[in-house]
């Protein structure tokens, strides 16, 4: 086949790189796979890349986010148009204008068109308040289910995403859950030496019982919980890290200072290798979120890197995950106002040796549900199907 593939911010070697894996695995299984990306990045492992070179920071505020939406939208457009013989069009969320580009191309290419749910837009923002014009949200929603009646096949990151898609009135069979993968043997990969260098570059890191987030530091992340946590700690040997950037940095910063936090230390954005290494170097990660129950559906991919990398990890809401790490008895996530019960837990994972290592063990086991080889052959068949499936109907 010939596959189109829409992501806005595809990534190789840092953040979210979900999209290189599965383009990279479509690439090995002997497809042809365009990626169309508003980032500058070269063609990698057989995969054609074209950059729209639209300008999107975690930094922006929301005009010039919607600004960015709307010009790779156009720009996405006119790069696939041109491609020939197009077989699929594989779109992933967000922002939803990604959405609408597949729909559109899917219907003048008459092809398959595979809508990828990374998050429930628009219902995201509008819960959290950021969307509140009435006619926006009615446009938006109106947007959303043409996309989801549209889509051959839509692919949801957890089952509450599929369930809140089934909600709004779209068939179960058409919806798959393909949730983040852990990458196990890439952590296997993660040397000494490599541990060593950042030990070196970070001397900050060593002797402590270091509580890890990796990630961009914006709205929905709720960085400011971790300042609340790090005030509720006693445990001096706790020391908690917070690695990346974005648009909350700064008051993040200046609100650690004021409240005069020696457990938590602030790093630079690094590199998706580094960041990996670090999580090796970790002996907690932490997922946090803003107090949304919306926000429960949500599969986070540092989560998984911490699963794969077999680190308990800490999270401040319910829903599907913590469900899956209690029945493993792999930790367990807690409501986002029980702060006390959490760094209790926490606490008591840094003082006990033998039960974190208990912990840790089960961690493994849960990984292993999550491996990213069975999940991108889960996904290779579901195209493959969806594709014999139409052929058969034409």
């Amino acid at each position: 086949m010939k596959i189109v593939y829409l992501h806005q911010y595809f990534e190789k070697d840092k953040g979210g790189t979900r999209s290189y894996e599965i383009a990279k695995k479509l690439v090995a299984e002997g497809h042809q796979v365009t990626m169309i990306t508003g980032n500058n990045a070269a063609s990698c492992d057989g995969i054609t890349i074209i950059s729209t070179k639209t300008s999107y920071h975690q930094e922006f505020g929301y005009l010039r986010r919607i600004i960015s939406f709307f010009m790779y939208m156009l720009k996405s457009f006119f790069y696939a148009i041109r491609e020939k013989n197009v077989d699929m069009i594989y779109a992933t969320s967000t922002p939803l204008t990604v959405g609408l580009v597949g729909k559109w191309l899917a219907r003048i290419k008459k092809c398959e068109f595979i809508f990828e749910v990374r998050d429930l837009w628009p219902d995201v923002p509008i819960k959290l308040g950021i969307i509140k014009n009435k006619l926006l949200i009615a446009m938006l929603y109106r947007m959303e289910h043409s996309i989801y009646k549209q889509a051959d096949k839509i692919i949801a990151l957890s089952d509450g995403m599929k369930a809140d898609i089934v909600e709004k009135g779209i068939d179960a069979r058409h919806i798959e859950v393909i949730t983040n993968f852990a990458d196990i043997n890439r952590f296997k990969e993660i040397s000494v030496t490599d541990q060593i260098a950042l030990y070196t570059k970070y001397p900050q890191l060593q002797n402590r019982f270091i509580s890890l987030y990796a990630g961009t530091i914006g709205f929905v992340n709720h960085i400011d919980y971790i300042l609340k946590l790090a005030q509720n700690t006693t445990d001096e040997k706790i020391l908690y890290v917070i690695v990346g950037d974005g648009k909350e940095k700064a008051n993040l910063l200046k609100e650690a200072k004021r409240a005069a936090l020696t457990n938590v230390l602030f790093l630079d954005a690094v590199s998706k290798a580094d960041a990996l290494t670090l999580m090796t170097m970790s002996d907690v990660g932490m997922c946090f979120v803003r107090d949304e129950e919306i926000l429960n559906r949500n599969s986070q991919n540092k989560l998984f890197d911490f699963w794969a990398a077999g680190k308990p990890t800490l999270i401040n809401y319910k829903g599907w995950q913590d469900e899956v790490m209690r029945k493993f008895k792999a930790g367990q996530g807690f409501c986002y106002e029980n702060l006390d019960g959490l760094t209790a837990y926490l606490e008591d994972l840094s003082g006990h040796k033998q039960n974190y290592q208990m912990v840790q063990q089960y961690v493994k086991e849960l990984a292993n549900q999550y491996k990213k080889e069975d999940l991108l052959e889960k996904l290779s068949d579901i195209l493959q199907n969806t594709r014999k499936e139409r052929t058969t109907i034409s």
